[in-house]
């Protein structure tokens, strides 16, 4: 970010499009492998000019997916 001329930045929470992670009925949260299969997506439209930052996080601290992440593909439109 400091690289586009943004030296101070505020971090909004994430939007986690493909984590699987339900809400129990005790309230605490269960972190289980993703229901998304490859080839699934989300199209997304900017109605604004924006700053778009992605991570395929690998999540290496619960075993979410697999113990095998993959990689991620984005695709910008005109």
């Amino acid at each position: 970010m400091a690289a586009i001329g943004h030296d101070q930045l505020e971090v909004p929470q994430p939007i986690n499009l493909f984590m699987n992670a339900p809400v129990r009925d005790d309230g605490t949260i269960a972190l289980e492998p993703a229901l998304t299969r490859a080839g699934d997506f989300v199209r997304l439209r900017a109605e604004l000019d924006c700053i778009v930052v992605l991570s395929a996080c690998p999540q290496d601290l619960a075993p979410i997916n697999g113990a095998g992440p993959t990689g991620l593909a984005i695709e910008f439109l005109d």
